[in-house]
């Protein structure tokens, strides 16, 4: 919702100020889909709102639901389509956040790189995919998020960083509840860094040299890992936090015993280091695949070197709601 929008009708029907602040408390609670359901507001007043501002700026299109999440397409005012993804915990409910519709880095092994990138999101378009969550979820709400879905955040950080304030400001979520997933911008790096917030922050490795990783991760040859070791060395001495790795085994690229001792020496050579391994998910074209019995090996040889490390849940990854898979074959209208 364009809050200035509102205000500004309001304004022009000379009325009073509590009438905002109902609007804006009706808007992240969550339970609305349109102004029309507002019944604290005036009949007239909500036909209003709805034909001038909108209340949510994203539409659901398709939903799909899986064994512990669910996915759904979501059609933005300009008629493009983003995907996000709903994932239940028990304990608590976190949502995959889409920051930009499609991406520019091109990871090879991610469906949503194949997009390219149509467009940034809006703060407003950030933040209305958690209340078009919190609607589906009520009575509860979604804890956790994570910006880990179609897009690159630091890519778009100002509309991020301002859909972080509105979220950690008027949802109930902290930093520590919310954590960000980049492919490694050195100076956005060095940028959060210096933020002091305590989010979350995950990078995607997938590989120890630079050779393998440019060949994974085309943005790797203008962000050279010597020079983002130096980042991920600055971030920790920074924040005094750990810093997440993401590590997806693909079969004969980077799941060799010889791999998982230079990870482990990476991983190990700083103690805010942690290791997340990710279970390659297939994606539509893919010519890479994943291999159990290297996969084993592979986890017995950090298990070895006693790495700190984790072998990440896969969510959804019978709707291609997985790490990699969202992506929106939708024609734009």
């Amino acid at each position: 919702m364009d809050i200035k929008k509102v205000e500004k009708l309001l304004s022009e029907l000379n009325l009073p100020n509590f009438r905002l602040k109902q609007i804006v408390k009706n808007y992240f609670s969550g339970k609305y889909k349109k102004f029309e359901e507002m019944t604290d507001l005036p009949l007239d007043l909500r036909k209003e709102l709805d034909d001038k501002v909108g209340l949510l700026a994203v539409a659901e299109i398709e939903i799909k639901k899986g064994e512990d999440c669910e996915k759904t397409v979501l059609k933005l005012k300009d008629g493009k389509k983003i995907e996000t993804v709903l994932m239940n915990y028990g304990e608590w409910i976190s949502a995959c956040l889409s920051t930009q519709v499609g991406c520019a880095m091109g990871c090879k092994f991610c469906a949503t790189g194949k997009m390219g990138l149509k467009r940034n999101l809006e703060a407003e378009e950030i933040v209305d995919q958690l209340l078009y969550w919190n609607n589906k979820v009520q009575p509860q709400y979604v804890g956790r998020i994570v910006f880990m879905g179609m897009g690159e955040p630091f890519a778009n950080w100002e509309n991020v960083w301002r859909a972080i304030e509105i979220i950690h400001d008027n949802l109930d979520i902290g930093w520590r509840k919310m954590s960000i997933s980049t492919v490694g911008i050195i100076e956005k790096i060095y940028e959060f860094a210096d933020l002091g917030v305590e989010i979350n922050l995950a990078v995607s490795l997938h590989a120890t040299d630079q050779k393998t990783r440019e060949k994974l991760m085309p943005v790797a040859k203008e962000n050279n890992l010597d020079e983002l070791r130096k980042a991920f060395e600055y971030y920790c001495q920074k924040t005094r936090r750990q810093l997440f790795f993401e590590y997806a085994l693909i079969d004969g690229i980077n799941d060799s015993i010889a791999e998982a001792r230079r990870l482990s020496r990476f991983i190990k050579s700083n103690k805010l280091f942690y290791l997340n391994i990710i279970k390659l998910n297939p994606t539509d074209g893919a010519f890479w695949s994943s291999n159990r019995e290297r996969e084993a090996d592979f986890l017995r040889e950090l298990d070895r070197a006693r790495v700190l490390y984790s072998v990440r849940k896969s969510f959804g990854r019978e709707i291609k709601a997985a790490c990699g898979q969202l992506v929106v074959r939708y024609k734009d209208e």
